[in-house]
């Protein structure tokens, strides 16, 4: 089990208000908006333009960045950086106590049958080497992790790009400002991501990198695939694209389609879509013996990156396994989650409730998400949704994985919104990538959803530092 120290406890036990230049450009917006709306326009088409040209995509359509940046001082930054650090070693603890406690086992039912891969956890830790914590500042002020993202996270190597070309138009709304997109460890350096693969692999072999392969599965979510390979080919390791079936399990370890032995995998792949597919077992397999360094292992792939995982963190049940400074930590930044089903919990006051009538009398200060979807997909706002639709969801949610997370109302940021080209008040947010346990950088969504995604109606605000 990892504990805290005190030192680490008191550095996220104080959260920074919004920097005063962020509330500059907020001002800005409206004032440019409304002397010389032009433009805004002409620079945010420059931004566009330059993402474009620049080959930046989501996904074969045009990537939507902003103009307008999120701008956060060096003392949030700071805060932000030791908060994610932190929750990183929480989940090694979290992914120890499932693989010793039934009860903890209880609250992910879909991956039963797969729990000898799950189970065979490496040696290293952190346990999971890539990750983006998503993440709203709560009520109290206190950054709230909301989703774990373990698996394969997307924008790992985008959002380094994304800044450094924003960067280099200019911009009425920042202008006269002190902001720098480079205090992001992958924004000042564009081989952070690739450089953090090679250094698992020769931490846990002992020898440099030579091969590596990342995988997909039937051309789904592709997007950066083709930057991580050429990323890993400029580090000098013969890498290719391929997909999860085109692996074979042989004597001398995994082989790719060329029967060439891979050293390393990065999985960009929904592991739903592989759960039952007898084509994939030879990488399972593999994976699980460590035959291959594989980033993130299979417990980061279904266990750890499930949103039931928050449910693990902050259950009274399972407080005994923590150390008081973590349980500190919970208490601030991880909100009250439960897994939807009938039976006594406690509530986020810790008084007795049933969880099901909870849900339905508190459908105001409530989010329903499947478990392990992506992408937002089927997450119910209850203040957003009538109490006939809700009722239906809550029926639904109790027969198959849901979670019920306490509602974090998220700040929101007027901003240009480049697909309807209107300035608009968005809620967003701000996600953290965390490399090998150090935090790699930021991502901040803007949405005209409630649910902030990039592939619905969501758009990225730049992270700048002042």
């Amino acid at each position: 089990m990892t504990t805290q120290t005190r030192s680490e406890s008191a550095a996220v036990a104080r959260a920074p208000s919004i920097s005063e230049a962020d509330a500059e450009i907020e001002a800005r917006v409206f004032e440019i908006a409304e002397r010389e709306p032009n433009s805004i326009w002409e620079a945010q088409d420059e931004v566009s333009d330059a993402i474009s040209r620049s080959g930046i995509h989501f996904e074969g359509r045009a990537l939507h960045v902003s103009l307008r940046p999120l701008a956060i001082d060096s003392r949030m930054a700071d805060y932000l950086s030791a908060t994610a650090e932190l929750a990183i070693k929480l989940l090694d603890v979290a992914a120890e106590l499932y693989c010793s406690n039934e009860e903890v086992q209880k609250l992910f039912p879909a991956y039963k049958h797969l729990r000898h891969w799950i189970t065979s956890l490496p040696k290293h830790r952190p346990i999971v080497t890539i990750c983006r914590l998503d993440g709203l500042f709560g009520s109290d002020g206190h950054y709230k992790i909301i989703e774990t993202n373990t698996e394969g996270p997307g924008g790992v190597i985008l959002n380094a790009l994304v800044p450094r070309v924003w960067s280099g138009v200019q911009n009425p709304l920042t202008r006269g400002l002190l902001l720098d997109v480079r205090k992001q460890p992958f924004v000042n350096d564009s081989s952070c991501f690739v450089r953090e693969l090679a250094l698992a692999h020769r931490l846990a072999t002992g020898r440099e990198l030579k091969t590596a392969a990342v995988v997909n599965f039937r051309g789904r979510f592709t997007n950066e695939v083709d930057l991580i390979v050429n990323g890993l080919r400029d580090a000098g390791a013969n890498a290719v694209a391929v997909d999860i079936t085109a692996m074979k399990r042989t004597h001398r370890g995994l082989v790719g389609p060329d029967g060439e032995l891979i050293e390393l995998v990065y999985n960009k792949l929904d592991v739903r879509d592989i759960i039952g597919v007898g084509e994939c077992r030879d990488y399972l397999d593999a994976c699980a013996a460590q035959e291959v360094v594989s980033i993130n292992p299979w417990i980061s792939q279904w266990v750890l990156s499930d949103k039931a995982i928050l449910a693990v963190l902050s259950d009274d049940r399972f407080s005994s396994h923590f150390s008081t400074e973590q349980l500190e930590f919970i208490e601030r930044h991880i909100p009250w989650t439960r897994l939807v089903g009938a039976g006594i919990t406690t509530d986020a006051q810790r008084r007795k409730v049933e969880l099901i009538n909870y849900i339905r009398e508190n459908r105001a200060n409530l989010v329903l998400k499947p478990s392990n979807a992506t992408r937002g997909e089927h997450v119910l706002v209850g203040r957003l949704t009538s109490p006939e639709v809700w009722e239906v969801h809550v029926q639904r949610a109790s027969r198959i994985s849901y979670v019920v997370q306490e509602y974090i109302r998220p700040r929101e940021v007027t901003t240009p919104h480049p697909p309807t080209r209107s300035i608009k008040k968005m809620p967003c947010g701000i996600d953290c990538y965390v490399f090998g346990g150090r935090l790699a950088g930021f991502q901040s969504r803007a949405s005209l959803d409630p649910v902030m995604n990039i592939g619905r109606t969501g758009i990225l605000l730049p992270v700048a530092i002042n």
